[in-house]
């Protein structure tokens, strides 16, 4: 970003700058902080989806081995 400035101002010219670098380093800030959030979202939600999968898997795998059991007993 380029603009002319009076020099005859240099504390407004000052300030202008100041303000312009909080407001870089914050946009900087706010968009590190969403990146973090959207990865631990993206881990969170892949871990409930394996966590599933597998107490699945597991409810099929015993209720096979249960229905061998009666077969066998019977």
């Amino acid at each position: 970003m380029y603009a002319e400035m009076s020099h005859s101002m240099p504390a407004v010219e000052e300030i202008v700058v100041k303000l312009m670098v909080e407001l870089v380093s914050t946009i900087a800030l706010v968009t590190q902080k969403l990146k973090k959030r959207r990865l631990r979202e993206s881990f969170l939600a892949n871990m409930l989806l394996y966590s599933t999968r597998r107490s699945q898997t597991g409810e099929e795998f015993f209720r096979g081995q249960g229905d061998q059991q009666c077969t066998s007993e019977a």
